[in-house]
């Protein structure tokens, strides 16, 4: 007997699968729970060390000197209050903010040759290779280059140009970690910016051209609208990266000269590991969070808007 024309018998489409499934959960109902059990795990072994972190944070605590003690945040007032604390804030947001802009430019550029050129393929493949060294081993490979007698030097030499001090020079060592960031990572903007120009439709650019738009117009109006929402992306991988860099300013200068590339990351580890100072270091280390939580929450509330536009 049917339930109606054209219906099987009560019950019989249900998967044999699900039966078994809902009879298992009767049967043991502690299944759920177990399921969460890694989950929860993550979540501990996440949230624990940073939560002792903000805790020394708001401690004097020198791994040399006994048990920490709660000074009421101190740390953050002798941070700000201090050349050395607010001058690796304004290394920090210098650096990021020159390396964003100047790998967007250079990125978005760079993909619209690729996307019109003959050999873009070919391009393509080569100008990935910087993203396949470690930024160690690439920034070493740098730092050799940059030295007084290297082939950087050798090469302004040879056109009549003097010598530079690069990493070496108070002046000079912040745009030449720049300049080595920038070889590294604009390979990364320009994958992406590419991904984007391919969804503007080709229909857009052309109905833009007959109304008269030269190329500059043409970008303005159709095509960096269009990728936008990868833009965003790009800045807030770019920019949370470039706030936290640690490895290729301590590969190639340490800090220095004296501190002209000591950023909030550097700091937290002088203070830290060398000075085992782990109270002004967890305070480096949670402003540098919060800037990062910052500019990735508001770059992200600008995806979700232009997602909804």
């Amino acid at each position: 007997m049917t339930d109606g024309p054209g219906r099987s018998p009560s019950g019989a489409g249900r998967d044999p699968h699900d039966r078994d499934r809902g009879d298992a959960l009767k049967h043991k109902p502690y299944l759920p729970y177990l399921l969460v059990l890694p989950a929860l795990a993550l979540l501990v072994a996440i949230l624990y060390p940073f939560l002792t972190g903000v805790w020394w944070s708001f401690n004097s605590y020198r791994l040399n000197r006994g048990d920490p003690e709660f000074n009421w945040g101190k740390n953050f007032l002798t941070l700000f209050s201090t050349g050395e604390g607010l001058h690796a804030v304004g290394i920090t947001l210098t650096y990021a903010v020159v390396v964003v802009v100047i790998e967007c430019v250079l990125g978005i550029g760079l993909a619209m040759l690729l996307n019109v050129g003959r050999y873009g393929n070919v391009f393509r493949l080569l100008i990935v290779l910087p993203l396949l060294l470690p930024p160690v081993v690439a920034a070493l490979m740098w730092k050799v280059m940059l030295t007084e007698n290297g082939v950087v030097n050798w090469l302004l030499e040879s056109v009549g140009q003097s010598k530079l001090l690069w990493l070496n020079g108070p002046d000079s060592a912040l745009w030449s970690v720049v300049l080595i960031d920038v070889w590294i990572f604009t390979p990364f903007v320009v994958l992406l910016a590419q991904a984007g120009l391919k969804s503007v439709p080709k229909e857009l650019r052309e109905a833009s051209s007959v109304d008269g738009a030269g190329p500059i117009r043409n970008f303005l109006s159709v095509t960096l609208p269009m990728i936008m929402p990868v833009l965003i992306v790009i800045i807030t991988f770019r920019g949370i990266d470039s706030l936290k860099m640690f490895d290729i300013i301590y590969t190639t200068t340490k800090g220095g000269p004296v501190d002209a590339t000591t950023n909030l990351h550097v700091l937290a580890y002088l203070d830290g590991i060398r000075n085992l100072n782990f109270g002004m270091a967890m305070a480096a280390l949670l402003v540098l969070w919060l800037l990062c939580y910052l500019i990735s929450h508001f770059l992200l509330k600008a995806r979700r808007k232009e997602a909804m536009a």
